[in-house]
């Protein structure tokens, strides 16, 4: 028997010991040498965690910003495993408005809408500009990579579109795991939410592995992250 106090059980409640992300990757791939692609890198913060947590021989991050890219370039340019693309991902390659937001880690190629959460003053729109995007599809052939071990998503709305640019890989097996951020209630106008992104994946074969880092308002969940993946992939 153990015995434990209040804080311990309200942790408990809460899934605070639930295994994380980056546990998972571990699991599955151990110490393979893997390709990742971090779509939406912002400052790096994830692209830090990949390279520390995992054997990456590929590291191919995204992140359309100039301004937030300058910090990225400074941080990972002279790392050797790491390619770094000043562009968005989309369904079609060319150019796109991006809306720079208040909290530059949401801003986003849709604009901002209310929804009555604390987020709203982060999406406040400071300036646009615009920027190229590619597909994933592209990159992929361009870079010489047959295949993506995760493919992870934080692009503010824009998941649906960047897995749409992602047809050729997702037909023929060629991603195992996507991570991808998913929205309950949405912040940005004509928003994909997470049935939009469970749907589309769902005809590529993939499944829902687990939720990660939700966030509630108005008593219910507002966003999370998701992973899913490919039905005949081995765990």
């Amino acid at each position: 028997m153990e015995l434990h106090g209040l804080g311990y059980l309200q942790s408990l409640r809460k899934g605070e010991f639930k295994t994380d992300e980056f546990d998972f990757f571990k699991q599955v791939f151990g110490d393979r040498p893997i390709t990742v692609f971090d779509v939406g890198a912002h400052r790096g913060n994830t692209v830090r965690q990949f390279r520390d947590t995992l054997n990456c021989a590929t590291l191919c991050a995204f992140e359309p910003n100039k301004d937030v890219f300058e910090v990225l370039t400074d941080q990972y340019g002279g790392d050797a495993a790491i390619r770094l693309f000043n562009t968005g991902v989309s369904n079609k390659a060319g150019q796109l408005l991006l809306n720079i937001n208040k909290g530059e880690y949401t801003s986003s190629f849709l604009q901002s809408t209310t929804t009555g959460l604390s987020s709203d003053s982060q999406v406040q729109t400071t300036r646009q500009v615009m920027v190229p995007v590619v597909t994933l599809d592209e990159i992929a052939q361009e870079q010489q990579l047959k295949h993506i071990h995760i493919l992870k998503l934080d692009i503010q709305g824009s998941e649906v579109n960047a897995l749409k640019g992602a047809h050729a890989l997702l037909s023929a097996g060629k991603i195992d795991l996507i991570y991808s951020e998913a929205y309950f209630i949405p912040q940005y106008i004509e928003q994909p939410l997470f049935t939009d992104i469970a749907a589309l994946l769902a005809g590529y074969g993939y499944q829902l592995q687990d939720i990660y880092n939700p966030i509630y308002g108005k008593g219910r969940m507002a966003w999370c992250d998701a992973m899913f993946v490919r039905e005949n992939f081995k765990l």
